[in-house]
C-alpha cells in the first residue's frame, strides 16, 4: 500500500488540493496503536484489513471505515535470485510447486511482522491454508520457522528495498 500511496495517490491528492503529502509506511496494527495512544497524529490512515480500523474505533478516533481495497498474497522474487528460474517454472505450472521451493536450503524468505502488520498475519494464514490444501503437515513451520522468526521478519517499508537489492 505504501508504494500506491507514495508514488500515486498521495502526490496526486496533494497536487489537486494544493496541500502537502507526507506518507509514513509501517505495519497497520502498529500504526493504529500509535494513533490510538495519541503518540502520532494523522489526517488519513489507510489499512487493507479491518482489524487496525477497529483499534481506531475503540479509541473513538473514527466512527466508520470505508473499504477501498483488499489484499492478495503473492510470492514476489528478485529475477536475479538463484531461485528465480525455479520460481518462474513453478508459476508457469512446470517444475516443483512453490511451497517446495520455499523450503529450499539457502533461499531467503522475507515477510512483515504479524504482530503489527495484517499482511504478516495473512502470510501465516495463507500457509496454514496451503498445509490443508496441499496435504503438507507442518508446511508453515518448514517455511517460516518460528512465527516471530527474526531472520525473516522485516519492516514493511524496507521489505521491497531488500528484495530489489537481492
Amino acid at each position: 500500500m505504501g508504494i500506491v500511496m507514495d508514488s500515486g495517490l498521495g502526490p496526486a491528492f496533494a497536487k489537486a488540493n494544493d496541500v502537502q503529502y507526507e506518507g509514513q509506511g509501517e505495519g497497520a496494527y502498529g500504526m493504529a496503536r500509535l494513533l490510538a495512544s495519541k503518540n502520532i497524529v494523522a489526517d488519513v490512515f489507510v489499512s487493507i484489513n479491518p482489524g487496525p480500523m477497529q483499534i481506531l474505533k475503540d479509541a473513538s478516533l473514527i466512527d466508520q471505515a470505508i473499504p477501498v481495497a483488499s489484499p492478495s498474497v503473492v510470492i514476489a522474487f528478485n529475477p536475479r535470485s538463484a531461485f528465480a528460474k525455479q520460481l518462474e517454472a513453478s508459476r508457469d505450472g512446470h517444475g516443483a510447486p512453490w511451497w517446495r521451493i520455499l523450503q529450499t536450503p539457502g533461499l531467503r524468505f522475507g515477510r512483515t511482522d504479524p504482530a503489527i502488520d495484517p499482511l504478516g498475519q495473512n502470510i501465516i494464514f495463507s500457509l496454514k491454508l496451503a498445509e490443508q490444501y496441499y496435504k503438507q503437515p507442518d508446511l508453515t513451520q518448514k517455511i517460516l520457522g518460528d512465527v516471530e522468526n527474526p531472520q525473516q521478519v522485516f519492516g514493511e517499508s524496507g521489505l521491497l528495498t531488500r528484495l530489489e537489492a537481492g
